[in-house]
């Protein structure tokens, strides 16, 4: 799949219909750019914030315990 596309004034360019619609992607959803040499990639990402409860720790510490160290530890300017 292939396409040719212009780049605007400010720099924006417009991902055709079809190739967000092969890939997923939504109004308002976030992509990853990349520049490797001579070319960009452009890939659908997911937001951090949809990432929240997805991740586990690896340690199991009180999250009330770890609240009061930072706040004793915690140096404000």
């Amino acid at each position: 799949m292939q396409f040719i596309t212009t780049v605007t004034q400010k720099g924006q360019i417009t991902i055709p219909k079809s190739i967000r619609t092969f890939l997923g992607i939504k109004e308002y959803d976030k992509v990853s750019i990349e520049v490797e040499k001579e070319f960009i990639k452009i890939k659908p990402t997911e937001d951090i914030i949809v990432l929240a409860g997805k991740l586990k720790p690896s340690f199991k510490k009180n999250i009330l315990k770890a609240r009061e160290e930072m706040e004793k530890n915690y140096q404000r300017f």
